[in-house]
């Protein structure tokens, strides 16, 4: 079986989904699914029986659908939309960049690193002053950027 490549690099795509979805209109995942489908079929003048034939759905199923009384499947919005002449496609509206998300993680770890290691030392009345806790937190935040891991979402 042949595997669908990207044409870019994931990291790319990446960047550019993100920022697609940061320049989304705000509000807009308050519209709910089943209101923007009602919203178009009603725009291009289809009754739900039509809709429905062109999706290979029951008519009765698309009702329910549209009163927003079930959960949808992600096969099934396919359907409705490639019935509606159009494509689904889900974008995530990120509140902070990935690389934003990382940075601000490991800060958070280092700094609690270096108070468990600065509260054992303070037990040990060799607490670091405020200088040296600051050269620390750096040190290990400059750790952490170097050997990238999934130990700062493991708390």
């Amino acid at each position: 079986m042949k595997r669908n490549r990207l044409p870019v690099s994931s990291e790319h795509l990446l960047d550019q989904i993100v920022s697609y979805g940061r320049r989304a209109p705000e509000g807009l995942e308050a519209l709910p699914v089943h209101a923007l489908i009602r919203m178009v079929r009603n725009a291009v003048r289809m009754t739900q029986a039509q809709l429905a034939a062109r999706a290979n759905l029951p008519q009765s199923h698309l009702a329910v659908i549209e009163s927003g009384k079930v959960g949808l499947k992600l096969a099934t919005l396919r359907k409705i939309f490639r019935a509606l002449h159009g494509d689904l496609v889900i974008v995530a509206r990120f509140r902070k960049t990935p690389a934003a998300m990382v940075a601000e993680r490991i800060r958070e770890v280092a700094r609690k690193k270096i108070a468990r290691v600065s509260g054992s030392m303070a037990l040990e009345k060799q607490l670091p002053d405020d200088v040296m806790t600051k050269r620390l937190i750096k040190a290990e935040e400059e750790r952490m950027l170097r050997e990238p891991s999934t130990e700062i979402w493991e708390e």
